[in-house]
Formats: C-alpha cells, structure tokens, sequence
C-alpha cells in the first residue's frame, strides 16, 4: 500500500525543540484497471532528542473501499526507530514497523519490517549513506538495499533560497516468486528541496518498477504486492514561530493491476508542533 508521511526535517527548519508531534491524514483516491475505490489514512507522529539519541514513534490507520464485493482493507501500523549521533557527522538507525491487517474475519495477518542505516553528513554541504530492510510476510520475505547521497546548494538568502537534491536507489528481492511479478526489482527515487524563509517546497519523483518496497527511511511501506511503474509528487510546508509548520502534499502513482495500468492519487495535510 502507498502511504504517504510528511515528515519534517527539523533541522533544516532551524528548529532546536527536543519534542516534536505531528497529526497528519490523506485521501486515497484509485483509477484505471484497479478494483480499489477510495480510502484515507490518519496517523500521529512523534519524536523525541536527546543528544547523542533520538527516538522516533508513529502510529497510523488506514481503510480502504472496493468497486466490488471486496471487503473493507483496515490497516494498523506502529513504527519506532532510534538514532544515535556520533562526533556531529555519523548518524546510526535502526527501526521496526509493525504492519495489523485485517480485510476479512477469516483473513488476518501480521507483517513487520526490520531495517537499520547509517548516514555521513557535513551539515549543510552532503550526505551519503545506506539502508538496509528486511520485511517478512506470511508465505515470503522481502529483503532490500537503498544507497542514498544528497547535496545542498544556493544561497538561502538569495531570491531563489537555497536548495536540497537527493538520489536513493532500490535494489528489491523477495523470496518467492508467486508473490509478484519478479522476484527482483531496481528503482530510483530523486527528491529537489527548496528553502526560502518560512517556505520549504518539495519535488519527489520515483521512476522504475518496484514491489513490496520500503520508503522514508522505513516509515512508508508498500505491502499490497502492487507493482509500481512510476509515482511523483508536490508538498509546500510553512513554518510560523520557528516550533510551528502546515504541510499539504499531493501525489501520483502508476501501477499494474490484472495486467492493465491503474492509478492512485494521495492528498495530505498535516501540523508539526515542537516544543
């Protein structure tokens, strides 16, 4: 499933708050070949830093309708992760997301996602680093590797403000090959920044096809066994008062269903308090 998280990165907003918590929803919406309909998601999130250690907690729901006599899709989801910053440019992760789904009385299950990275930065010049995430289902296993580097430049005081690129790519192997078109699939996901006072604009796009894949840095992931072809996205966030910040986002997916293309659309808004 496409789940879409605005997650703020504080640091970037100038933001020197321990405590940060953030409710968030989206619309779902579906076309083309696909049986799915609508659906919405709610969640809450929420971090706490202490240096060297930074834990991170998010909690979500999500329902989706059918066109057919499909029974509701009800999902749960509870991540934490925890951080550990050595000498201002290691950062060291490593999370679980737990994964309820029950779509029928007699069809429930539990998935979960285990994954760890580690990032080198210098702040405010480039990153790079790498995650590792290891999901397992009922009959199958996901196993995948996501090199990262990201390169700040511009002025933040110039007309244009300052700018954030970044390139992840997805090296994806499940274990069983009945589960999905291929047992191994390779994308990339490219992300433009742009920091101009209270502003900060956000371009994503995602190009080549993918399965099962985890995303951002393992708070999202896509648990339906959709194969994705491609998916972009737009969100603005305005910071007030230096601890408040409003996200809107919008997003467009393209995936297969029965062999025919289909199409998901996300509309998110979300509120970041930090104390």
């Amino acid at each position: 499933m496409k789940k879409l998280l605005s997650i703020a990165v504080i640091a970037s907003l100038g933001i020197s708050a321990n405590i940060s918590v953030m409710p968030y929803a989206n619309y779902l919406n579906y076309s083309g070949s696909t049986t799915k309909k609508d659906g919405g998601l709610a969640g809450i999130y929420g971090s706490y830093l202490k240096s060297p250690f930074k834990i991170e907690m998010d909690v979500e729901a999500t329902k989706l309708k059918y066109n057919d006599n499909t029974p509701n899709y009800n999902q749960h989801d509870f991540t934490l992760v925890g951080s550990y910053f050595y000498k201002n440019n290691l950062t060291f992760r490593a999370g679980i997301h737990n994964i309820w789904v029950n779509q029928a009385d007699n069809d429930a299950s539990y998935q979960k996602v285990l994954f760890s990275g580690v990032d080198y930065y210098q702040y405010l010049k480039y990153n790079v680093g790498v995650n590792v995430y290891y999901s397992t289902y009922r009959h199958f296993n996901v196993s995948q590797i996501t090199p990262k580097a990201g390169y700040n430049f511009g002025n933040y005081y110039s007309d244009a403000g300052s700018f954030y690129a970044e390139i992840k790519a997805d090296y994806i192997h499940i274990s069983e090959a009945n589960y999905a078109p291929k047992q191994h699939y390779t994308d990339v996901d490219m992300k433009l920044q742009n920091f101009k006072g209270p502003w900060t604009t956000t371009l994503n796009f995602s190009g080549g096809k993918n399965a099962y894949k985890v995303a951002n840095d393992g708070f999202v992931v896509y648990n339906l066994g959709d194969e994705y072809k491609y998916s972009g996205g737009v969100s603005v966030n305005y910071n007030f008062e230096k601890t408040n910040n409003i996200k809107v986002s919008f997003s467009r997916a393209k995936f297969i269903a029965d062999n025919k293309d289909a199409y998901s659309s996300s509309y998110g808004l979300s509120y970041l308090k930090s104390f």
